[in-house]
């Protein structure tokens, strides 16, 4: 199922650019049309999020660009479209990773890593959801849950151990040539290095063997497929998670002033006018309402009139507040802040008005 596909203007751009434009919207054709109907598979095309959480060198909001992104109940795969008219070349590095490089013209050229790309898109991802997976996720039921919560505290469900998958499509016109022996990392999960046409079926093969993993969990504890996993309609709702929150250049938040930050100061506050953490957990709305109640503060969502608790995991060391613990929500005037007294920060999450 294809949840949003966002346009990409070629205006402006310098040959190079096209060609990468043109990589991606010939990924984005074969990926609809192998996944359209699918409705276990949400597919986004050219996803670009902020997150102030996570910022860049200079204090702005941190940014994450995908090209395309499928969400699965087993997890998720990142594919990034490469533009190759000749040759594309991989070899070791010598330390245990990749080294790439690409033919034009006939000459070699350096080039950086698709997979470290990746890598580093798939954990921006993973910290965004692990600051939200009370809102995503469900808790761990029976005897699981009952024992998760007698050693941890929580019987909540997280984004720690998600599988994301790393796939690299070169254009249908280039050649692939894996020099020095190298081949694609299988462990934990498969890296995918293809050509774009090839991509949507070893996807599937994937997809199989998370299926297959899942299906007979007791007789697969040496593989990781499979371990992982939730619910159909969780996968819609991260997937939409996501949609809500995509920004392209011309409206990126990034335009605004961004709050410095000070790591010698022992509280990190973001600017409460900027506070937008909510979203309302059943219908993915933002048109949402502070409000208190026996159990601390909550969001009241005026789309579909449902209740979502304010998220009390501590954004900067990860910790879980519980009713009277180490993390907790404050109002201060029109501001509502998380304070964290394990490693001391505040962090603003909602303002109203």
């Amino acid at each position: 199922m294809i949840v949003k596909s966002y346009e990409r203007s070629t205006t402006g751009l310098n040959r190079f650019e096209r060609a990468g434009a043109k990589a991606e919207e010939q990924m984005a054709h074969y990926l609809n049309r192998s996944f359209r109907e699918d409705s276990k598979v949400q597919v986004l095309h050219g996803l670009r999020i902020e997150d102030s959480d996570q910022p860049e060198q200079n204090g702005s909001p941190g940014v994450c660009q995908i090209d395309h992104l499928l969400v699965h109940r087993w997890g998720m795969f990142i594919v990034e479209s490469k533009s190759v008219t000749e040759e594309i070349r991989v070899r070791p590095d010598g330390s245990g990773g990749d080294e790439w490089t690409r033919l034009y013209r006939g000459e070699e050229k350096g080039m950086g890593s698709p997979i470290q790309q990746a890598e580093r898109q798939s954990e921006f991802l993973r910290r965004l959801f692990q600051r939200h997976h009370e809102d995503l996720m469900g808790k761990l039921q029976g005897v699981t849950g009952t024992i998760r919560k007698a050693v941890t505290g929580s019987d909540q469900r997280t984004f720690k151990n998600m599988p994301i998958q790393l796939v690299v499509a070169i254009s249908d016109k280039g050649i692939i040539r894996r020099a020095q022996g190298w081949k694609e990392p299988q462990r934990p999960f498969r890296v995918i290095v293809s050509k774009a046409d090839l991509v949507p079926g070893k996807i599937e093969q994937e997809l199989k063997r998370h299926r297959k993993g899942s299906s007979l969990f007791s007789a697969t504890l040496s593989s990781s497929y499979g371990l992982w996993n939730m619910e159909s309609q969780e996968a819609m709702r991260v997937a939409k998670f996501l949609a809500v929150r995509h920004r392209d250049r011309l409206n990126s938040s990034s335009n605004l002033s961004s709050p410095s930050r000070h790591d010698d100061l022992p509280v990190q506050s973001a600017s409460p006018e900027h506070a937008r953490e909510g979203i309302c957990k059943h219908c993915l709305g933002s048109n949402l309402s502070a409000r208190s109640g026996k159990y601390g503060y909550y969001w009241h969502c005026l789309g579909c009139e449902k209740n979502t608790r304010m998220p009390t995991a501590c954004s900067n060391c990860g910790v879980q507040g519980e009713r009277g613990g180490m993390v907790r929500i404050r109002k201060d005037g029109t501001s509502y802040f998380r304070d964290c007294s394990s490693c001391g920060t505040c962090r603003a999450i909602w303002t109203e008005g």
